[in-house]
């Protein structure tokens, strides 16, 4: 299992343009969402609404809040759906990407339609969700410091956010891939022996 894993990270990161990665040197910014947990959130699946909203616990979880009427978002998805293609087979990674209207509430048989016939059309393999109401964004708004389109929280297995990315830049896919690779590695280091003590 580990091997695979390993297998899948290298193919991550190899994948990557040559350009995105060497334009991802510099520091992560400090956003005031980090370390902050993320608790069950009012999402509803584009394609089934009868799936349950999108648990955090346990998993890697790329949450991007976009809107297929924002041009920034519409440049970024692309890379984000080469990541979750890339790691498709991981089954402890998941992309929640929410597709939101320009207002607060959305009307959900329009930004459903929208949403399906924008991904249909530009050949992004994305299973979508949906804030009818605006109240997952108003808890981000509220708590995790969500101000622009798009954004994207790495949240870890503890459902702790890891990194926050505001806005686009053409690096973002390289720095979300790096971090994505150290955030499952955590998963796939191995326990510490019961009753071993650090020497």
């Amino acid at each position: 299992m580990i091997a695979t894993r390993m297998s899948l990270w290298c193919c991550l990161i190899s994948a990557l343009p040559l350009a995105a990665v060497a334009g991802c040197g510099g520091p992560a910014v400090s956003h005031p969402a980090v370390g902050r947990s993320v608790g069950t959130v009012p999402l509803v699946s584009a394609a089934d609404p009868s799936r349950p909203p999108p648990a955090f616990v346990g998993k890697v979880t790329l949450l991007n809040f976009w809107g297929t009427w924002c041009p920034p978002c519409r440049r970024e998805l692309p890379g984000l759906a080469r990541i979750a293609a890339r790691l498709e087979a991981e089954p402890a990674f998941q992309l929640v990407a929410v597709s939101c209207g320009p207002g607060g509430a959305d009307d959900v048989t329009e930004i459903t339609d929208t949403t399906l016939a924008f991904l249909a059309e530009q050949d992004l393999a994305i299973d979508p969700w949906i804030d009818p109401d605006g109240m997952t964004r108003m808890i981000f708004s509220e708590s995790y410091g969500f101000t622009a389109y798009p954004t994207t929280y790495l949240i870890g297995p503890d459902a702790r956010v890891r990194h926050v990315w505001t806005g686009y830049r053409s690096r973002d896919e390289a720095d979300m891939a790096r971090a994505l690779v150290e955030a499952l590695k955590t998963l796939a280091a191995p326990a510490p022996a019961a009753g071993s003590a650090a020497r």
